[in-house]
């Protein structure tokens, strides 16, 4: 892994962020021609308000296989109502990507995050009807639609002691997860159904700690039978102190995932630069080696499954807003600028993908 680690980072160095942003977008291949040819889908999250622009449109459609709903399918504004359910945001989401060929996957169903006033309000056992009711209204409106859902998401707490002091596990209790599987997997048997973290990526003892607590919840599920498919590596990194810059324990935590016979979905992935220089090459460079460093640690694993970039242009990054820079310059966390021209992180990108390797086509539900 360290050589391939480090022939990637070579290859960017020698690109050169100056010819890495002066290659047309048609001069390459795509990210997702390169990720097929590795058995693999590369995603993009988008809104339907990023989808106004023709240029960003046409990025995604070519360098994506797959969309996720950056909000539209999140609680609170399907069912800002109780019982009044609003699909019309998702819906169009989904009708672009058929009409772009791609596939469309859920997020989120259960989080403890954008939640509509009245769900926070409920007291235990009308929490688990709204619980239910959600699951399978959206799940079914949805059924053999979309390939995977992201069930639970962010199920750990942030120092890794165990689960997350949510409601959910406050009114429900720990069952909560596995109720919410179970419901997902009535609701549409044929879903891939995820759990999905993020802060399980880096190296240092508060990431192997909240492993810990998510190979704990893990088994815990695989005992009892519950229905999971896979696991979601969110993939927030930073280049710089701040985050997770280095990944030399990931393949080995891969490995361990990938022993309870779950796919592993990377589906959140951008690299933060807000304590980085101010001078653009630089930020570029080293958001492009982060990239490099992290796909050389997570390609080699058979039941990685999907690649998604949380964005794929950097005007339409969540990070400006809530973690933006001291300097007030915008991030360039991820593989395309402003302008949608590909950066050293593209390169650095399609320099991991190269050579597509042999690899099975894997899980059909996350895969089609």
């Amino acid at each position: 892994m360290r050589r391939r680690q480090l022939i990637v980072i070579a290859v960017v160095a020698a690109l050169g962020w100056s010819v890495a942003r002066a290659l047309p977008p048609e001069a390459a291949p795509t990210l997702q021609g390169l990720a097929a040819a590795r058995g693999l889908r590369w995603g993009t999250a988008v809104t339907n308000d990023q989808l106004r622009d023709p240029g960003l449109r046409r990025l995604v459609s070519e360098q994506s296989g797959l969309i996720v709903p950056e909000s539209e399918l999140k609680w609170d504004g399907v069912e800002a109502t109780p019982g009044r359910f609003d699909f019309n945001a998702p819906d169009r989401l989904l009708a672009f990507a058929r009409a772009q060929g791609l596939a469309m996957r859920g997020h989120t169903l259960v989080w403890h995050e954008q939640l509509p006033a009245w769900v926070k309000a409920l007291p235990p056992a009308e929490l688990d009807r709204a619980m239910a009711t959600y699951i399978g209204t959206v799940v079914g409106h949805y059924r053999g639609q979309l390939p995977s859902w992201d069930v639970v998401n962010e199920p750990i707490a942030d120092d890794g002691t165990g689960l997350r002091r949510s409601l959910w596990l406050e009114r429900l209790g720990p069952g909560y997860i596995a109720r919410a599987l179970t419901l997902a997997h009535r609701a549409d048997p044929q879903a891939a159904l995820v759990i999905n973290e993020y802060g399980l990526e880096g190296d240092d003892a508060k990431t192997q700690r909240k492993r810990q607590a998510f190979l704990t919840l893990l088994r815990q599920l695989r005992q009892r039978g519950v229905p999971l498919h896979a696991v979601g590596l969110q993939a927030h990194l930073y280049a710089n102190g701040s985050g997770p810059t280095t990944f030399r324990t990931l393949p080995a935590f891969l490995r361990e995932l990938a022993a309870l016979d779950l796919d592993i979905l990377v589906t959140e992935l951008d690299v933060n630069d807000r304590e980085l220089p101010a001078a653009i090459p630089e930020r570029d460079r080293a958001v492009a080696a982060v990239y490099g460093a992290f796909l050389a640690a997570v390609l080699p694993e058979p039941r990685l499954k999907l690649i998604t970039t949380w964005g794929l242009s950097d005007r339409t990054t969540w990070l400006n807003a809530f973690m933006p820079r001291a300097d007030g310059l915008p991030q360039r966390p991820l593989p395309f600028d402003d302008n949608n021209r590909p950066k050293a992180a593209s390169a650095a990108i399609q320099a991991a993908l190269k050579p597509p390797g042999a690899k099975s086509s894997g899980s059909p539900a996350i895969n089609r």
